[in-house]
Protein backbone atom coordinates (compact mmCIF):
# COMPACT_ATOMS: atom_id res chain seq x y z
CA UNK A 1 0.00 0.00 0.00
CA UNK A 2 1.48 3.33 -1.12
CA UNK A 3 1.33 5.81 1.78
CA UNK A 4 3.46 8.69 0.46
CA UNK A 5 5.04 9.74 -2.84
CA UNK A 6 7.21 12.75 -3.62
CA UNK A 7 7.65 13.24 -7.39
CA UNK A 8 9.55 16.56 -7.04
CA UNK A 9 7.72 17.76 -10.14
CA UNK A 10 7.36 21.52 -10.28
CA UNK A 11 3.58 21.43 -9.82
CA UNK A 12 4.11 19.91 -6.35
CA UNK A 13 6.60 22.60 -5.26
CA UNK A 14 5.67 25.78 -3.41
CA UNK A 15 8.60 27.81 -2.17
CA UNK A 16 10.87 25.43 -0.22
CA UNK A 17 8.16 22.78 0.29
CA UNK A 18 7.41 19.77 -1.90
CA UNK A 19 3.95 18.26 -1.51
CA UNK A 20 3.25 14.55 -1.27
CA UNK A 21 1.65 13.67 -4.62
CA UNK A 22 -0.87 11.35 -2.90
CA UNK A 23 -2.17 14.33 -0.92
CA UNK A 24 -2.06 12.40 2.36
CA UNK A 25 1.49 12.82 3.65
CA UNK A 26 3.52 15.80 4.87
CA UNK A 27 5.43 18.12 2.59
CA UNK A 28 9.19 17.62 2.21
CA UNK A 29 11.06 20.71 3.35
CA UNK A 30 14.10 21.73 1.27
CA UNK A 31 17.07 23.36 2.95
CA UNK A 32 18.36 26.62 1.50
CA UNK A 33 20.63 25.04 -1.14
CA UNK A 34 18.66 21.97 -2.30
CA UNK A 35 17.09 22.61 -5.70
CA UNK A 36 14.43 21.29 -8.05
CA UNK A 37 15.87 20.76 -11.56
CA UNK A 38 14.97 18.89 -14.77
CA UNK A 39 15.08 15.14 -14.10
CA UNK A 40 14.17 11.81 -15.67
CA UNK A 41 10.56 12.71 -16.46
CA UNK A 42 9.60 16.16 -15.26
CA UNK A 43 11.71 17.41 -12.37
CA UNK A 44 13.99 15.92 -9.66
CA UNK A 45 15.60 16.85 -6.35
CA UNK A 46 19.17 18.10 -6.76
CA UNK A 47 21.62 17.74 -3.84
CA UNK A 48 25.28 18.79 -3.73
CA UNK A 49 26.58 16.82 -0.75
CA UNK A 50 25.59 18.97 2.21
CA UNK A 51 22.03 19.64 1.11
CA UNK A 52 18.95 17.81 2.29
CA UNK A 53 15.21 17.57 2.12
CA UNK A 54 13.46 16.65 5.38
CA UNK A 55 10.11 14.88 5.55
CA UNK A 56 8.64 15.49 9.02
CA UNK A 57 7.74 12.55 11.26
CA UNK A 58 4.03 11.70 11.20
CA UNK A 59 2.04 8.67 12.43
CA UNK A 60 1.41 7.79 8.79
CA UNK A 61 5.15 7.32 8.18
CA UNK A 62 5.84 5.00 11.13
CA UNK A 63 7.24 1.87 9.43
CA UNK A 64 6.31 -1.48 10.94
CA UNK A 65 8.23 -4.71 10.32
CA UNK A 66 5.12 -6.68 11.34
CA UNK A 67 3.14 -5.39 8.34
CA UNK A 68 6.20 -4.91 6.15
CA UNK A 69 7.40 -1.72 4.52
CA UNK A 70 9.23 -0.59 1.38
CA UNK A 71 11.18 2.44 0.20
CA UNK A 72 11.67 2.98 -3.53
CA UNK A 73 13.29 5.79 -5.52
CA UNK A 74 15.50 6.69 -8.46
CA UNK A 75 18.96 8.15 -7.82
CA UNK A 76 21.67 9.54 -10.07
CA UNK A 77 25.00 9.95 -8.27
CA UNK A 78 27.16 12.47 -10.11
CA UNK A 79 30.34 12.36 -8.01
CA UNK A 80 32.88 9.53 -7.51
CA UNK A 81 33.71 8.13 -4.03
CA UNK A 82 34.92 10.86 -1.68
CA UNK A 83 36.50 8.82 1.13
CA UNK A 84 33.47 9.45 3.37
CA UNK A 85 30.20 7.62 3.94
CA UNK A 86 27.54 9.59 2.05
CA UNK A 87 23.90 9.39 3.00
CA UNK A 88 21.06 8.89 0.54
CA UNK A 89 18.19 8.24 2.97
CA UNK A 90 18.14 8.36 6.77
CA UNK A 91 15.17 7.78 9.09
CA UNK A 92 15.92 7.63 12.82
CA UNK A 93 13.88 5.74 15.38
CA UNK A 94 12.92 9.13 16.82
CA UNK A 95 14.02 12.75 16.58
CA UNK A 96 17.73 13.06 17.53
CA UNK A 97 18.05 9.27 18.04
CA UNK A 98 21.21 7.63 16.64
CA UNK A 99 19.36 4.37 15.90
CA UNK A 100 18.02 4.45 12.37
CA UNK A 101 17.20 3.03 9.01
CA UNK A 102 19.83 4.33 6.60
CA UNK A 103 21.14 3.98 3.06
CA UNK A 104 24.71 5.12 2.38
CA UNK A 105 27.33 5.04 -0.35
CA UNK A 106 30.63 3.38 0.56
CA UNK A 107 33.59 5.75 1.14
CA UNK A 108 35.73 4.02 -1.50
CA UNK A 109 33.25 2.35 -3.87
CA UNK A 110 29.98 3.00 -5.65
CA UNK A 111 28.21 0.37 -3.54
CA UNK A 112 25.30 0.81 -1.16
CA UNK A 113 25.08 -0.14 2.50
CA UNK A 114 21.63 -0.37 4.08
CA UNK A 115 21.16 -0.50 7.87
CA UNK A 116 18.25 -1.39 10.08
CA UNK A 117 18.42 -1.12 13.86
CA UNK A 118 17.13 -4.18 15.71
CA UNK A 119 16.61 -4.81 19.42
CA UNK A 120 20.12 -6.36 19.44
CA UNK A 121 21.80 -3.56 17.50
CA UNK A 122 22.35 -2.65 13.83
CA UNK A 123 22.03 -5.15 10.97
CA UNK A 124 23.58 -4.35 7.59
CA UNK A 125 23.24 -5.45 4.01
CA UNK A 126 25.72 -4.37 1.30
CA UNK A 127 24.98 -4.26 -2.41
CA UNK A 128 26.88 -6.47 -4.81
CA UNK A 129 26.10 -4.20 -7.74
CA UNK A 130 27.98 -0.93 -8.12
CA UNK A 131 26.21 2.24 -9.16
CA UNK A 132 27.50 4.02 -12.26
CA UNK A 133 28.18 7.75 -11.78
CA UNK A 134 25.89 9.87 -13.93
CA UNK A 135 23.41 7.06 -14.60
CA UNK A 136 19.96 6.65 -13.09
CA UNK A 137 19.50 3.66 -10.76
CA UNK A 138 16.24 2.47 -9.26
CA UNK A 139 16.64 1.45 -5.60
CA UNK A 140 14.05 -0.52 -3.63
CA UNK A 141 14.52 -1.62 -0.02
CA UNK A 142 12.00 -4.16 1.27
CA UNK A 143 11.51 -5.28 4.89
CA UNK A 144 9.21 -7.95 6.34
CA UNK A 145 9.24 -10.36 9.27
CA UNK A 146 11.60 -12.71 7.43
CA UNK A 147 14.33 -10.25 6.47
CA UNK A 148 15.41 -7.34 4.31
CA UNK A 149 16.04 -7.22 0.57
CA UNK A 150 17.72 -4.70 -1.71
CA UNK A 151 16.71 -4.43 -5.38
CA UNK A 152 18.63 -2.41 -7.96
CA UNK A 153 17.02 -1.62 -11.31
CA UNK A 154 14.24 -4.10 -10.63
CA UNK A 155 16.52 -7.04 -9.91
CA UNK A 156 17.12 -8.60 -6.48
CA UNK A 157 20.69 -7.71 -5.53
CA UNK A 158 20.90 -9.15 -2.00
CA UNK A 159 18.63 -10.43 0.74
CA UNK A 160 19.43 -11.37 4.34
CA UNK A 161 17.33 -12.76 7.22
CA UNK A 162 16.61 -10.71 10.32
CA UNK A 163 17.14 -12.69 13.51
CA UNK A 164 15.83 -9.98 15.82
CA UNK A 165 12.86 -7.58 15.65
CA UNK A 166 13.46 -4.19 14.05
CA UNK A 167 13.17 -1.10 16.23
CA UNK A 168 10.46 0.87 14.42
CA UNK A 169 11.90 3.90 12.58
CA UNK A 170 9.35 6.58 13.39
CA UNK A 171 11.45 9.76 13.04
CA UNK A 172 11.69 12.19 10.12
CA UNK A 173 13.09 11.13 6.75
CA UNK A 174 16.26 12.86 5.58
CA UNK A 175 16.98 12.79 1.84
CA UNK A 176 20.63 13.64 1.27
CA UNK A 177 22.75 14.73 4.22
CA UNK A 178 21.75 13.49 7.66
CA UNK A 179 22.40 15.38 10.93
CA UNK A 180 25.95 14.03 11.40
CA UNK A 181 27.09 12.88 7.92
CA UNK A 182 27.34 14.41 4.47
CA UNK A 183 25.02 13.33 1.71
CA UNK A 184 25.59 12.31 -1.86
CA UNK A 185 25.94 14.68 -4.80
CA UNK A 186 23.40 14.12 -7.54
CA UNK A 187 19.69 13.78 -8.22
CA UNK A 188 16.83 11.90 -6.58
CA UNK A 189 13.40 11.31 -8.08
CA UNK A 190 10.10 9.51 -7.46
CA UNK A 191 10.59 8.77 -3.75
CA UNK A 192 7.89 6.36 -2.52
CA UNK A 193 7.02 4.87 0.88
CA UNK A 194 4.86 1.75 1.21
CA UNK A 195 3.28 0.26 4.32
CA UNK A 196 3.75 -3.21 2.85
CA UNK A 197 6.55 -5.39 1.52
CA UNK A 198 6.56 -5.11 -2.27
CA UNK A 199 7.06 -8.30 -4.28
CA UNK A 200 9.53 -8.63 -7.13
CA UNK A 201 6.91 -8.01 -9.80
CA UNK A 202 5.89 -4.71 -8.18
CA UNK A 203 9.52 -3.60 -7.84
CA UNK A 204 10.19 -4.42 -11.48
CA UNK A 205 7.17 -2.39 -12.55
CA UNK A 206 8.40 0.64 -10.58
CA UNK A 207 11.89 0.41 -12.06
CA UNK A 208 10.44 0.30 -15.58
Amino acid sequence: MLIAHWTFDVDTVEGRRVADATGAGPAAELDESARIVPGRHGEALSLSGHDRAVIPATPQLVLSQVFGFSLAFFVQVTEPPTGEWRSLVYKPVAENDARALGLWLYPDAMRLRVQLFTVKGPDYVDSHTRLSPGEWTHVAFIVNTQGMSLYLNGTLDVTVPLEHPVVTPAGPIYLGSEPTKPGFGGLMDDFRVYASALNEEAVRALSD
